[in-house]
């Protein structure tokens, strides 16, 4: 394995001996039973229905149950941050084509670090708490898929910060206020150069 300070021309690569999964899947059905949106008959129902028609599990739960679109965003976040692979991206050098895809304003809005890409999909890695922002980014900004791998809020600032300097953010300075500060000035920035 290539740690921090150890020549790497373009990333490590990242396969099963270099990252760590959950042993179990869990299901959206069973983050929304736990969330107390759906009873168990809700989950049979909506599996015969998506049985029948193979419509996906949240767009039945939306409809038969009145689930909201938000909830069913927000549950589906949680199993895919609970179910994706973990990566800590300081120990790894992320490859320069991947981070050509991202610019430095985009890695630190959005809170997530091009790592690899694999075939036409750019991997990402980002924390559960910024999933949601780092999925739309990909969907609505980048030109090709995205898988993301989960890592802790200080690795993935910490890895920002050595290959993205962006004015004057740094990892200690990585708190929600500074961001919301950052945010407010590159808005400003926008509206003045509009």
């Amino acid at each position: 394995m290539v740690q921090r300070g150890e020549f790497q021309p373009d990333g490590l690569a990242m396969d099963e001996s270099t990252t760590w999964k959950n042993g179990r899947t869990l299901l959206l059905g069973e983050v929304l039973v736990e969330q107390g949106l759906l009873t168990e008959s809700d989950v049979s129902s909506i599996l015969e229905e998506q049985k029948a028609s193979g419509r996906p599990f949240g767009d039945i739960a939306e409809r038969l149950c009145h689930i909201s679109t938000e909830a069913i965003e927000e549950a589906w976040a949680y199993q895919y941050a609970y179910n994706a692979p973990t990566i800590d991206p300081v120990s790894f050098i992320p490859r320069s084509d991947a981070m050509a895809l991202v610019s430095a304003r985009q890695a630190w809005q959005f809170r997530c670090l091009p790592m690899n890409i694999e075939g036409n999909t750019l991997v990402l890695a980002t924390t559960p708490k910024y999933l949601h922002r780092a999925l739309k980014f990909a969907t609505r900004v980048l030109d090709r898929p995205a898988y993301f791998m989960m890592t802790t809020e200080a690795r993935l600032a910490s890895a920002l910060s050595d290959h993205y300097p962006f004015g004057g953010m740094s990892c200690a300075d990585s708190t929600s206020d500074t961001m919301k500060r950052l945010m407010y000035k590159l808005r400003a920035d926008r509206l003045k150069a509009g």
